[in-house]
């Protein structure tokens, strides 16, 4: 069986680095809870795939590395770094994350994102480069 560390590493290979869509089925529960990503959680497989289509028609050649994980019990933390390019645009973007998955069984259980976005924004023109040190102005 396969422990949270290598579910975290094969799930970032299989399903963002080679767009394997049938690795979502094979890697999340069918009643899986994903935080993170959107206003509510995603349940299942269904939601994420309707996710990943998303975002994987928005950007080419996203390669997700993990840089660092921490493992406990039946769970995963793991920190990690993103490119891709902006199929709009043609820009090249980076993101910086980490994800928390709960396993059993083989298969990511729960799970939660916490995602960076903030410069791949900027570099798109979607913010402004300085609206985090706007924010802070009181």
């Amino acid at each position: 069986m396969e422990t949270p560390e290598t579910i975290a590493k094969t799930w970032m290979r299989r399903v963002w680095n080679e767009l394997d869509v049938t690795a979502i089925d094979d890697l999340l529960a069918p009643d899986a809870l994903v935080h993170g990503i959107g206003e509510t959680p995603m349940k299942g497989p269904a939601d994420w795939k309707q996710f990943h289509s998303t975002f994987a028609s928005a950007f080419s050649g996203i390669h997700l590395e993990i840089l660092d994980q921490v493992v406990n019990g039946d769970t995963v933390a793991a920190r990690f770094q993103g490119s891709m390019t902006h199929k709009g645009t043609n820009k090249a973007v980076t993101v910086h994350g980490m994800i928390i998955a709960r396993v059993r069984d083989g298969q990511i259980v729960e799970g939660w994102n916490a995602v960076d976005f903030m410069p791949m924004l900027a570099t798109l023109g979607l913010v402004p480069g300085d609206a985090m040190n706007k924010a802070l102005m009181v």
